[in-house]
């Protein structure tokens, strides 16, 4: 179902969802109830008219043309009726949404890139390995064309994701040893983005571990706050939404897939063509949190 005034938006939902088989009902308004609707999108103004109407979805709900800098829109995320934000509509982010949200095939960086990207992968399991590839990878955006800043970015970020990886997952849940390395590195560009991914064997991360580090950054205004780290996710656990913070400062998109108990997986997008950084207090543009049904 598709609530939007933009009939650009209409146009992409409805062609990302047709190459997944099904199709779109378009609506001036939302309806009471959400019956057999395995999709909602509604852009801003739908959202705020709405009220408590889109928390009775049983759908993915994606909002488009939003502002993560709205405390309505955070605390529907927050609460998870709302689990996907696209701010511009020209994103490709959308369709690519609207269509893993039909099929329920969620992982992979792939899927936001041109077809034909060549993409590295390396397997992380300690320090050294981690250190290692920080540096193959700023290496290689210096290659592929990214400015200064935007390597300094990626480094950053990558750090940060391999750090949540290697050290803040649930101890209870680790395993002795996961064959090929504890976590997974991927990689890859095409003429728009830079796509990095590290993926664990964990799937801890939640929805609202996300949503936290989003109020955290808006409430810090890109200053954090001195902290232990066994406390940066707030609620006092190590778990592997710590570190998410200084990540959506530093990313045009960010993309997490989850199969709870299983696996998770952070894709971080990275501008090639805009010159402007993200916006420290809320940084990231387009955000999604895709969980599939626990086993």
């Amino acid at each position: 179902m598709c609530v939007c005034a933009d009939p650009a938006v209409r146009a992409v939902v409805a062609e990302a969802v047709a190459r997944a088989g099904a199709e779109v009902i378009e609506r001036d308004a939302l309806p009471a109830t959400f019956d057999d609707v395995g999709l909602v999108v509604v852009d801003r103004a739908t959202r705020q008219a709405a009220g408590d109407t889109l928390r009775t979805s049983g759908a993915p709900v994606v909002v488009v043309g939003d502002d993560l800098d709205d405390d309505g829109l955070v605390m529907l995320m927050l609460e998870a009726p709302v689990s996907h934000h696209v701010e511009d509509p020209r994103d490709r982010d959308l369709g690519i949404t609207s269509e893993k949200l039909v099929t329920g095939d969620l992982f992979g960086l792939e899927k936001y890139l041109a077809p034909g990207a060549t993409l590295g992968e390396r397997a992380i399991a300690d320090d050294i390995d981690k250190r290692r590839a920080i540096a193959e990878v700023c290496a290689w955006a210096e290659t592929v064309g990214a400015r200064r800043p935007v390597v300094h970015r990626i480094a950053n970020v990558v750090d940060e994701l391999l750090m949540n990886a290697l050290i803040d997952a649930p101890r209870e849940s680790r395993p002795a040893l996961i064959p090929g390395g504890r976590a997974r590195l991927r990689w890859a560009c095409d003429d728009r983005v830079v796509a990095i991914s590290v993926g664990d064997e964990f799937g801890a991360l939640r929805q609202r571990d996300v949503i936290d580090n989003v109020r955290r950054a808006r409430g810090e205004r890109g200053r954090p706050l001195a902290r232990d780290r066994r406390d940066r996710d707030g609620d006092g656990a190590t778990g592997a939404g710590l570190g998410l913070y200084l990540v959506l400062a530093n990313v045009a998109s960010l993309v997490v897939n989850v199969e709870p108990g299983r696996r998770t997986e952070v894709v971080c997008l990275f501008d090639l063509a805009r010159r402007e950084r993200p916006a420290v207090e809320s940084g990231v543009r387009s955000l999604h949190v895709f969980s599939s049904p626990a086993a």
